[in-house]
């Protein structure tokens, strides 16, 4: 997962890409990846995970054919990230169960095989306007901890971007990206609210590449600094956001 920080162009299979920060790398077995240039990075999370267990978590999605990811960059949900997250932190306790890492394994390979874009077979979408937007909404809030694009929404829902912006602004009022980052505000305010996350973590569950950013925008779209929002302090001023 590559959450912030700057990335070097990266050679996948021999070709020169760009890995965009807040995205997922899934890569399949016999591809080639590596770095054009040495540089300092931010940690970043690497699992390595068994082809036999995605074929059988497959068989159980009815799908017996060999699985092969289709994307190399995918938005990943909050889910995804806490269980990467849980996974890290049962692995490096000295009495960490190897049961347990088999049973988040098993659950991070489940949500990779649901979330990112493979060769099993989706269903055809409803191809009218109402439910385009709803299924852009839905995409949204399931991937509001990634760095998702118009493109990626458009790719989801198999859409052009120039239909799809046009076609949801008539429907919502508001253009794709506002309404995404209406989305990603309520939910820092629910995080906050609850007092379990800190204000780099919230940034980063929201879908925020720095905490910086992620104060600036809080502040700039309510009223109040994320941190003033947390410990009980909102201004007269204070606002909120309809989604």
């Amino acid at each position: 997962m590559v959450l912030s920080g700057n990335v070097p162009d990266t050679y996948f299979n021999n070709k020169v890409i760009r890995i965009s920060q807040g995205k997922t790398l899934a890569i399949n077995p016999g591809d080639k990846v590596y770095c054009s240039q040495r540089l300092s990075t931010k940690p970043y999370y690497s699992l390595l995970i068994k082809p036999r267990l995605l074929q059988r978590i497959a068989e159980e999605m009815d799908f017996y054919n060999e699985i092969r990811f289709s994307e190399l960059q995918n938005p990943f949900s909050g889910n995804l990230f806490w269980m990467m997250k849980n996974y890290e932190q049962e692995y490096d306790r000295k009495d960490r169960l190897p049961l347990l890492l088999d049973s988040l394994e098993i659950q991070i390979a489940a949500l990779l095989l649901r979330e990112f874009k493979t060769n099993i077979k989706s269903h055809d979408l409803c191809p009218d306007c109402e439910s385009y937007v709803r299924l852009a909404a839905e995409y949204m809030r399931a991937y509001l901890s990634s760095n998702i694009t118009i493109e990626d929404i458009c790719n989801e829902i198999h859409v052009s971007p120039y239909h799809f912006i046009r076609m949801f602004r008539q429907r919502t009022g508001i253009p794709p990206h506002r309404y995404l980052l209406n989305i990603r505000i309520e939910k820092a305010k629910e995080l906050l609210t609850c007092g379990d996350y800190a204000v780099a973590e919230t940034a980063t569950l929201c879908g925020f590449l720095s905490a910086s950013h992620f104060s600036a925008t809080f502040k700039k779209y309510t009223g109040c600094s994320p941190l003033d929002y947390k410990t009980n302090k909102k201004p007269a001023f204070y606002q909120n956001i309809d989604v």
